[in-house]
């Protein structure tokens, strides 16, 4: 076990107040494993999704426009970052787009998609996407729009030209089911299909493509824990294949098979109830499922936030929503292992190891006072988070098996 260090930094940004101008800035709290190494920050509010080309661009999301989380005086949007100086996050151009829920994600370098359930810059996406210019990071631009009715992520299915929506819902309905839209013309995207048949309106969705075995995997369902696994050989036309059902989970956010695609993890965003004192909370917690079978996933563990908030939710004025928030959010595994970096929003985030998946085992960790951490991404050997008061950081991590 790694010892804690407990440093009091000097922080250009560790608040909301820190970024409003005239507020004084102040001290945070950092607790962290000896084995993370702090490469550097971009510091701005609102941090949502993180998503990058390969290795020498980052970008990230930054919602503001929701009048409950509209209380910040910085524009939302997309934040591009070039990565390749040390993995240091260092900003190189900006797409201004006030609106909520902005998702971001690179379809292949020069090329970038962000969605939102509600924007400013582009009126006739409404609830959808734009396609994004992004050759040349210091003048991104938008190409394209479309709405797709209902959006809250979405991801690019690899190897194609197809983008799955995900609406977010906490259930599903008729209007359940991801939108598919075509970008192959990323100045014309356009919706293809909706999977109507599909029983749960996703609230994330990943996807697993190595060879001959092509997975979706849709979470969304409040009370029951559902997760289901798509066969998405036919892209325009994803078909049923397995099923979880775990009422232990209060909200199955997200689903993220690992790099060999033998272990899924599930988050539960348990925001009606969730402890993070103890690590030994019922809720919040992350669950591994074997998925060797993808029709029948074996249960094989599951983890509780090892620190963070009070445990009381505290939905208002944002960014004040998720102050006392402490449950599973963001999910990544790393591209070689079975390292899975998960956030906990207050408790910062964690690094697990499941080289033996019935037995998680901590093996890096790092928490910011005044923080609220959203997402978190490998890049190579880097590791990226996205906090919705501190923006972007960077770190190292030694040791990883």
């Amino acid at each position: 076990m790694n010892r804690t260090k407990r440093i009091l930094l000097s922080l250009a940004v560790v608040s909301s107040a820190a970024l409003v101008p005239g507020v004084a800035q102040s001290q945070a709290e950092i607790v962290k494993s000896d084995n993370v190494k702090e490469l550097g920050q971009n510091a701005y509010i609102g941090g949502t999704e993180l998503a990058t080309d390969g290795g020498k661009y980052l970008i990230s999301g930054a919602m503001n426009g929701e009048t409950n989380r509209n209380q910040i005086p910085e524009n939302g949007g997309m934040h591009i970052m070039d990565i390749s100086k040390g993995g240091k996050p260092r900003e190189v151009g900006f797409l201004a787009c006030p609106g909520n829920d902005n998702d971001v994600e690179f379809v292949r370098p020069g090329l970038a998609i962000m969605g939102f359930a509600t924007n400013q810059c582009a009126p006739a996406a409404g609830n959808g996407m734009v396609t994004v210019d992004v050759k040349n990071p210091a003048k991104p631009r938008i190409l394209g729009m479309v709405n797709t009715g209902k959006n809250h992520t979405f991801k690019p299915v690899p190897g194609t030209n197809y983008v799955y929506t995900a609406g977010g819902g906490l259930a599903g309905g008729t209007g359940a089911g991801p939108a598919i839209v075509d970008i192959s013309d990323p100045s014309r995207p356009k919706v293809v299909a909706k999977g109507q048949t599909l029983t749960m309106d996703c609230h994330d969705i990943s996807f697993y493509v190595k060879g001959d075995t092509r997975l979706g995997f849709c979470a969304g369902a409040i009370g029951t824990g559902e997760v289901q696994i798509w066969d998405i050989s036919d892209a325009e036309s994803p078909a049923l294949l397995g099923k979880i059902v775990n009422p232990a989970i209060q909200y199955s956010h997200y689903a993220v098979a690992s790099a060999d695609g033998q272990l899924l993890a599930i988050d539960d965003e348990a925001f009606a109830a969730h402890e993070c004192n103890t690590g030994a909370s019922p809720t919040g917690r992350v669950w591994i499922y074997d998925i060797s079978n993808p029709a029948m996933p074996l249960l094989q563990s599951s983890f509780a936030p090892p620190r963070g908030g009070d445990g009381t939710a505290n939905v208002g004025t944002y960014p004040g929503w998720v102050d006392s928030w402490c449950l599973s959010h963001g999910l990544d595994w790393s591209p070689k292992g079975r390292n899975l970096a998960v956030t906990w929003f207050t408790g910062g985030w964690s690094v697990l190891n499941l080289d033996d998946p019935l037995a998680p085992k901590e093996a890096a960790y790092y928490q910011a006072e005044n923080s609220a951490t959203y997402s978190v991404l490998w890049a190579g050997k880097y590791l990226y988070s996205n906090d919705m008061h501190r923006g972007t950081e960077g770190f190292l991590i030694k040791g990883l098996k």
